[in-house]
């Protein structure tokens, strides 16, 4: 498994679990799910979070692009804006639970990609202008 693979297969993971904590335990919970998104966006810029340093200590293959941002990054920045976007708008501006639908879209299709190695924000990344990583 790839580092970026396994990346998005802990983003997704952990964002549903703690979706599915924060509304059936304790809406603090969503901090968390808040956080993975904040660290999926500024990974996408820097290319460090916790977990890359992780699973490059646990030796995993890593993508890179030669010039400009890979389309990786460009996932992970999506992602990442599409989570911490959704969650604020829910705890912070009052909006609608199903708003947290379109949270959980994200982690299911960060995750799914883990393992198909394709997810729409893959397409959208490409799209504009992302390049495909080596």
């Amino acid at each position: 498994m790839s580092l970026n693979a396994a990346l998005r297969l802990l983003a997704g993971s952990v964002i549903l679990l703690s979706l599915a904590l924060g509304t059936y335990m304790h809406p603090a919970w969503y901090y968390l799910t808040g956080f993975v998104g904040l660290n999926l966006l500024q990974s996408g810029f820097t290319k460090w979070c916790p977990a890359i340093t992780a699973f490059r200590m646990l030796k995993l293959t890593e993508q890179s692009c030669d010039t400009g941002m890979s389309i990786h990054q460009g996932v992970r920045i999506i992602a990442g804006t599409g989570v911490l976007l959704t969650v604020a708008a829910f705890m912070f501006f009052a909006a609608p639970q199903w708003i947290l639908y379109l949270t959980a879209a994200f982690g299911a299709s960060l995750l799914q990609s883990a393992f198909t190695g394709w997810c729409p924000a893959f397409t959208i990344a490409g799209l504009i202008g992302f390049k495909k990583a080596a």
